[in-house]
């Protein structure tokens, strides 16, 4: 067997691994012989999202939390959110809480512009925007990874944007590769196709800061005059009956009109009250996961608003869940 040598830039990403790990690949080189290196799989982790939002400041505040699968087979090493829009902004803003430091001032004019904070600085304070638009969480030690099975949460982004369903990676650690790269006799060999914990990193979704306007919102259907069916709107879904896999959760994203009453405000999952679970505040927004078993899952959302005529009216929404 040969000893290979890795790149800078991808020791410096390179993680500690407490695992054994029980899978391998094998990967070519350019001499013609191979090395085996274990599988990074993380399939399976998520990151989850609590929302809340300021009104007084008009500050959406996103809380992230990494949960990294008790079958992952590395440590995580980071995530990324998309943060891309559709506006041009100034991408700071001195109003918005922030306690790491910005590594790059790249991304594009129209990214989102955020704020972020990590609870933990000293194990991975290693976090901010990317060039390429996308904030990222990483950890600054090899041995802060997180392991399989764990969850790590305090990772909080502010922005003036409303919540959508935003793309989001996460990457597993290649300290296993170079460990095990250590172990092989000397060899100038280049791998055919160079390393990269991209081949093992997961895309999924999660709640994020969105560039979203009237268009990009479904009404629910139903009521008249048009101003009372914007009372509730939604980013998420985006049609009143949508198919989803059984024995999973869905993200329901509202939006709230201005002019809503809050106090008249109610919610039903399956004529169970979930009304305490919502926080409706005019001109705000909200993201509710409900899990979804089996059978047909209907929630019932309802609020009372000022019309521009000076009277009430009610909108009421019923959004159909089927699973597949």
């Amino acid at each position: 067997m040969k000893r290979l040598r890795l790149l800078p830039s991808l020791l410096a990403a390179a993680l500690v691994t407490a695992t054994v790990n029980a899978q391998s690949t094998s990967y070519p080189l350019a001499d013609g012989t191979s090395v085996q290196l274990p599988d990074l799989t993380i399939t399976g982790s998520t990151l989850s999202c609590d929302l809340t939002y300021d009104a007084s400041r008009g500050v959406y505040r996103y809380n992230y939390t990494i949960n990294a699968a008790l079958t992952n087979l590395a440590p995580i090493q980071e995530v990324k959110i998309d943060l891309s829009g559709k506006v041009a902004r100034p991408q700071i803003d001195p109003t918005l809480a922030e306690n790491i430091h910005r590594w790059s001032m790249l991304q594009p004019a129209t990214t989102i512009p955020v704020g972020i904070t990590v609870q933990d600085l000293t194990q991975w304070g290693t976090s901010s925007v990317a060039a390429g638009g996308r904030a990222y969480f990483r950890s600054a030690k090899p041995i802060y990874a997180l392991q399989p099975g764990g969850s790590k949460g305090g990772f909080v982004l502010e922005s003036r944007q409303g919540p959508g369903i935003r793309r989001a990676w996460i990457s597993p650690s290649i300290h296993s590769w170079w460990e095990a790269l250590k172990t092989l006799p000397h060899s100038d060999a280049e791998f055919v196709t160079p390393l990269s914990e991209g081949t093992f990193a997961i895309e999924t979704t999660t709640v994020g800061p969105a560039d979203l306007m009237d268009v990009d919102l479904f009404d629910g259907g139903g009521q008249q005059p048009a101003e009372v069916n914007k009372f509730l709107r939604y980013a998420a879904p985006q049609q009143s009956r949508s198919k989803v896999p059984a024995n999973s959760t869905y993200t329901v994203i509202v939006y709230y009109g201005k002019t809503i009453l809050p106090s008249t405000f109610s919610a039903a999952l399956d004529r169970t009250d979930i009304t305490s679970r919502f926080h409706p505040v005019p001109g705000g927004a909200d993201a509710i996961t409900i899990s979804v078993g089996t059978s047909t899952t209907k929630l019932l959302l309802s609020v009372d608003g000022m019309k521009s005529s000076g009277g009430k009216g009610m909108d009421s929404d019923t959004l159909t869940f089927l699973p597949q």
